[in-house]
């Protein structure tokens, strides 16, 4: 489910981050929008014509929604790594719970307010870090269940990473029901209206 889309948003993330160290700001603030559309462009496609894509009626799907990106929504966080990671039964889409390990925290200033999210691995050798939260957006402009956010170890010991709310997206249980898709902890609601990212559908 997740995975698929993984694989394909963490090179898209990468490079992202790259292209922040650039001196050539403007430069630096053009490719950055550029590189966001390309890769929402490609989301579509996937979505439109991609075998293993979770839209039911491809004909008439045509295009997700977004918020316009902004550089805003980009962030460095702290990244507080759990001494002795813990395992997290995370509540899913179908009742039952998945087990997700309790990697650390990230701790970042966003709209004026001090955030603490918890980060997440699948997998112990994980090199992608995962995020489920909520906002003041949620059930309302953005799906009701909440957001992921995908975030890469790029060194795999990092003190600082970049948390980009522009690429946070909808899990598949929001365009088909039979995915199951874990739900954001309580603790990880932010609030504040994060509009940035993926939209609900009905937006």
């Amino acid at each position: 489910m997740r995975k698929i889309y993984w694989i394909v948003s963490v090179v898209v993330v990468i490079s992202l981050v790259y292209s922040f160290s650039s001196t050539d700001k403007k430069k630096v603030s053009k490719d950055y929008v550029t590189r966001i559309m390309e890769a929402r462009q490609a989301k579509d496609e996937y979505f439109e014509s991609g075998k293993d894509s979770p839209i039911k009626d491809k004909k008439a799907f045509h295009g997700l929604h977004y918020y316009i990106p902004d550089a805003g929504y980009r962030v460095r966080a702290t990244l507080e790594v759990s001494p002795k990671p813990e395992m997290l039964e995370m509540p899913t889409s179908n009742g039952k719970n998945e087990s997700y390990i309790k990697y650390g925290y990230v701790e970042f200033n966003l709209l004026g307010k001090k955030h603490r999210l918890l980060v997440m691995k699948k997998e112990p050798k994980d090199k992608i870090l995962f995020i489920a939260f909520t906002d003041q957006t949620t059930g309302e402009e953005t799906y009701g269940a909440g957001r992921y956010l995908d975030v890469p170890l790029v060194n795999g010991n990092e003190a600082n990473v970049i948390l980009d709310f522009n690429q946070a997206y909808n899990p598949y249980c929001a365009y088909n029901e039979s995915y199951v898709c874990p739900m954001p902890p309580q603790e990880n609601h932010m609030e504040v209206a994060v509009r940035a990212g993926e939209k609900a559908e009905k937006h």
